[in-house]
């Protein structure tokens, strides 16, 4: 998981930077054409690059910074959410407009890993 692998971030790992971090991922992509605008057509993109990369025999400590950009752009697709500190194994994560708080960096992780879903997390709690 994350919390075991180095990760060599553009910025400091706080709540307040995790729209950055999306926001880096989403430039990269607007270079190569694509267009990320947060919505759930953002959501099908990021399934189907980990689809391609688990395809193509990639591991979560390959490509560690990307999946942590991918789950700061999930995150940023919630609506009515914040970035505040919490205790996972990357220290931030998502307050809910209900209070709960989620990890949706963790869930990138989990994309590839686990075979997890991008859409799964988002329909849970978009």
């Amino acid at each position: 998981m994350a919390g075991e692998l180095q990760l060599a971030l553009a910025y400091e790992l706080t709540p307040e930077n995790a729209p950055r971090f999306a926001s880096d991922i989403v430039a990269q992509a607007a270079s190569q054409g694509i267009v990320l605008d947060y919505s759930a057509t953002t959501i099908d993109w990021l399934d189907s690059v980990v689809d391609s990369l688990r395809a193509g025999g990639v591991i979560v400590e390959q490509v560690p910074e990307v999946l942590f950009g991918f789950g700061c752009v999930l995150g940023v697709c919630i609506p009515h959410s914040a970035w505040v500190a919490a205790a996972f194994a990357v220290p931030i994560g998502l307050r809910l407009a209900d209070g709960t708080t989620v990890d949706p960096v963790g869930h990138a992780f989990s994309t590839l890993a686990a075979g997890e879903r991008f859409a799964s997390f988002y329909k849970a709690h978009a």
